[in-house]
């Protein structure tokens, strides 16, 4: 079966990496996103609100956004927890079947802690202990992490 119209969008924008709604709540930073590059905090022209509280948060991060290759067919979804033994490291943001990739693949808002490329968790399905699926802290973004394909 061939992906199209949103569901094929979907599964390119977890391929390259690029945060959407389901990477936000109101729990979550420009950093831990991943969009931290959009905040002005080194120009003294640029003065907001909760410009101090995001200078300390970027200081000392608490989660950051990071790839998941999953084992077997089963897919992450959004909400599933992360896991290393009983405790909860992180949450699934998105997650698909790259048919490019052929893999399970999925974007997770971790702690910092677990974060390394090469850590091994659990993606928790139903109630976050009675499934899991063995996954792995990978490079990210998945396609292309060099940029190297040409550029249209």
């Amino acid at each position: 079966m061939t992906p199209l119209g949103l569901a094929a969008l979907d599964i390119l924008r977890i391929e390259a990496g690029l945060v959407f709604a389901n990477e936000f709540c109101d729990q979550t930073d420009p950093f831990e996103a991943g969009i931290g590059f959009t905040v002005p905090l080194q120009t003294k022209e640029d003065d907001f609100i909760g410009k101090e509280a995001l200078i300390k948060r970027r200081a000392s991060p608490q989660r950051k956004l990071v790839g998941l290759e999953l084992e077997g067919e089963e897919p992450g979804a959004n909400g599933d927890t992360v896991h290393v033994g009983r405790n909860q490291v992180g949450t699934v943001t998105s997650g698909t079947r790259s048919p490019i990739l052929r893999k399970n693949i999925a974007l997770c808002r971790m702690a910092v802690e677990y974060s390394e490329i090469g850590t091994e968790v659990e993606v928790g399905k139903l109630d976050g202990h009675q499934k899991r699926i063995p996954a792995t802290v990978v490079r990210f973004p998945f396609y292309d992490p060099d940029k190297t394909r040409v550029r249209a």
